[in-house]
């Protein structure tokens, strides 16, 4: 039985409604999903402790594929001592925007408590071709993307481009 697309992607956060309303107003994702969660039946499917409870809720983005899980756990919430690119488990959430809105994109992921770590830049990835993208963090700290990437027919040219060369 093939695995079609990835239904969800759930990150834990520290408060639920400040992420929402990141998530909402910096991204413009639609909240759909609102729930508390825990008890014995997530317990056991999740491998969570005994006594487990928290708040949910999920997002969607504009294609209704896929969707973000915002989950606020009662207890005190940490960050790993290193979430760094060697760190085994989600490196970062990439979302992919339209070239015209990366820098109106920029700015309010800034204004809605969110850190760009890097203005849009243009990178050149290898058979592939032109991107614009930069990275920030959320409120609690998750490495975010933002990423333009060219069309299908762009691509094809790149890559014509690149055979003809080393041809």
């Amino acid at each position: 039985m093939p695995v079609s697309e990835v239904h969800h992607v759930a990150v834990t956060v520290s408060d639920l409604e400040r992420s929402a309303d990141f998530y909402e107003k910096a991204l413009g994702y639609t909240r759909t999903l609102r729930s508390d969660v825990g008890g014995p039946g997530i317990e056991e499917s999740l491998g969570l402790p005994a006594g487990t409870t928290g708040k949910v809720q999920y997002l969607q983005g504009p294609t209704r594929t896929g969707q973000l899980e915002l989950i606020e756990w009662n207890g005190e919430t940490r960050r790993s001592p290193s979430a760094g690119h060697l760190e085994l488990g989600t490196f970062l959430l990439s979302f992919e925007v339209p070239l015209d809105e990366l820098g109106g994109l920029h700015d309010t992921v800034r204004e809605m408590g969110g850190e760009p770590l890097t203005p849009p830049n243009k990178v050149l990835l290898e058979n592939y071709g032109w991107i614009h993208a930069f990275a920030a963090r959320d409120p609690d700290g998750n490495l975010l993307e933002f990423v333009s990437l060219p069309t299908r027919e762009e691509v094809r040219a790149y890559r014509a481009e690149l055979a003809e060369q080393s041809s």
